[in-house]
């Protein structure tokens, strides 16, 4: 019998507890199992056992969630480092994302708390994993499939009418499962039709727009990624009381991903020197340099010098967009301007702003903190912005009864850092312990951090220079695999490190995930090429890993 587990004991800390009161000096939390079961100020008994963490000088905050990302398998160790506890999955291949999932709650692979939706609703089809439903009835089967597989939210994005929205708000509603909207009209009639609550703040800045200047202003905006942040450069501020009146009372969320503001407000440069000096640290060699080179270039891209020599149009990245297009920088100044004074009057209403990145879009981890860093340079105060990523945060996980706070019965998710965030949110950064369910986390970056599940097929960006794969023949080789009793693994897939493949036959051993088998033991796959193949992984993707850091929005 395994030995049980000593309470841990953190003490002598400021609490800020999430639920927006004023914080708690020299404060006791005790830890027994996965729960928090005392909370206490001054002088409090602890148990002999118990493991004692020293906060003094410091401050106590639930564990941070990001509302917004696309999980990919090198994100585990840099959400934990920088205190994200639990992220939201805003697209990914349904089975994939759930084996992370699965193995992260297992213990199996380091990580925060994975909550999923798979590919999610679309008008039309981008990636293997969307799903475009013909009708309500088409939308309501899915929804249906969706609930039986163990989702824990439904997701609809750009072209889903209100009737199919409706449809599958109803088959969420009916199972507890939150809806959730990225949107390109107003988040009005969505909202009615049961959408919780929206991405990027989508449909808001629409809902707004009511001259026909205005309307003009909006129609003229034809790329998606431009859709993202430039209609707050037209919103109309005499109709914002309406709006988030209406907000407020329907209980919807607004997720505004402000951090993709940041190069707007003097912040690029200053980003990309703190992301350049986080990546030189050699535990994270692991990291691919596809992923490197966003994240670098990725500021410089959206807004910067060459803003003023590309044309007017998505900057293409290999074969792939750029992150957000390109806006004048008055007219994003304006645009977050505006969406500030919109979200001040949404919580000032009583309304729900939470915290999301669309990392890796940017990078994990850190860009929470920037994101919050940025609510309050829209105008919320530190403590509202500690809410949005804990608290309110929670709720639209619609986990607000397990976390989101620190009090007795919770599940203990909570961060130690040193200052005070409410004098300096930037304090928020300064992470010192990090607890998930109970376990002190290490958060340091291992060189051999390893995630064993393979995404299945990607939808990526990539830096500079294009990747290309040279002289490959045949054309189309099968990879069947010979199968487990239980569960299955399937994908093609190539070599991580470039070069002649032309040895790569029958009995290849590989490493891999079965889904199903409860212990998630990663035990070797033969896979088996039906048919001799050679190829040379072009110069220019030589040494790079298959990673990705966006596409979904």
């Amino acid at each position: 019998m395994a030995a049980k587990k000593a309470p841990i004991v953190v003490r002598g800390g400021r609490l800020i507890d999430g639920n927006g009161g004023k914080p708690v000096d020299n404060a006791t939390v005790v830890i027994e199992g996965n729960r928090i079961t005392r909370v206490d100020s001054g002088k409090a008994d602890v148990p002999k056992e118990a493991r004692i963490i020293d906060a003094r000088g410091k401050t106590i905050l639930p564990g941070l969630i990001d509302n917004h990302v696309h999980y990919r398998v090198f994100c585990g160790e840099l959400f934990l480092a920088h205190g994200v506890t639990s992220v939201r999955d805003l697209g990914n291949p349904l089975d994939w994302i759930m084996a992370q999932r699965d193995a992260v709650a297992l213990g199996k692979i380091p990580g925060p708390r994975i909550f999923c939706a798979g590919g999610g609703f679309y008008g039309k089809s981008t990636a293997q994993h969307h799903m475009v439903p013909a009708d309500p009835a088409d939308a309501r089967r899915m929804s249906k499939r969706l609930v039986e597989m163990g989702v824990d939210y439904l997701k609809m994005h750009l072209g889903v009418s209100v009737d199919i929205t409706r449809a599958v708000a109803e088959v969420g509603r009916a199972a507890g499962l939150r809806l959730t909207g990225h949107l390109e009209t107003s988040i009005v009639p969505y909202a009615e039709a049961g959408v919780d609550g929206v991405e990027h703040a989508s449909g808001c800045a629409e809902a707004t727009i009511r001259s026909e200047k205005g309307k003009k202003g909006l129609a003229s905006i034809k790329l998606w990624l431009a859709k993202f942040l430039a209609p707050w450069s037209l919103a109309e501020k005499e109709h914002y009381p309406e709006v988030t009146d209406f907000l407020a009372k329907k209980g919807t969320f607004i997720e505004p991903t402000s951090v993709l503001w940041g190069a707007s407000l003097g912040a690029r440069e200053r980003w990309e020197k703190e992301d350049y000096e986080l990546l030189k640290n050699p535990g994270l060699s692991y990291l691919a340099v596809n992923d490197r080179l966003i994240w670098l270039d990725h500021y410089y891209i959206a807004y910067g010098a060459r803003g003023k020599q590309e044309p007017q149009q998505d900057v293409f990245i290999g074969n792939r967009y750029s992150i957000y297009g390109i806006h004048p920088e008055s007219q994003m100044r304006e645009g977050f301007k505006r969406l500030g004074e919109f979200l001040c009057q949404l919580v000032k209403a009583g309304g729900n702003v939470v915290t999301g990145t669309d990392a890796p879009a940017v990078l994990p981890g850190l860009s929470l903190h920037r994101d919050m860093e940025c609510l309050v340079a829209a105008g919320l105060t530190p403590m509202q912005a500690i809410m949005a990523a804990t608290k309110v945060g929670a709720d639209y996980l619609g986990k607000k009864k397990e976390l989101g706070t620190i009090e007795k019965g919770k599940l203990a998710d909570l961060i130690v850092v040193r200052g005070d965030p409410l004098k300096d949110i930037t304090h928020t950064r300064q992470i010192d312990t990090v607890i998930k369910d109970g376990e002190i986390m290490d958060i340091s970056y291992h060189a051999d951090f390893f995630n064993p599940i393979a995404r299945p097929h990607s939808q990526e960006f990539y830096g500079y220079p294009t990747p290309r794969l040279d002289n490959v023949s045949p054309k189309v080789a099968r990879h069947p695999l010979r199968q487990p009793k239980r569960g299955s693994c399937r994908g093609p897939f190539l070599p991580a490190q470039g070069g002649d493949y032309s040895g790569f036959g029958r009995k290849s051993k590989t490493y891999g995930v079965v889904r199903g088998w409860r212990d998630f033991q990663f035990r070797p796959l033969y896979c088996a090429v039906s048919t001799g193949g050679q190829g040379r992984l072009g110069g220019t993707i030589r040494g790079r890993s298959k990673s990705c850091t966006h596409g979904e929005g």
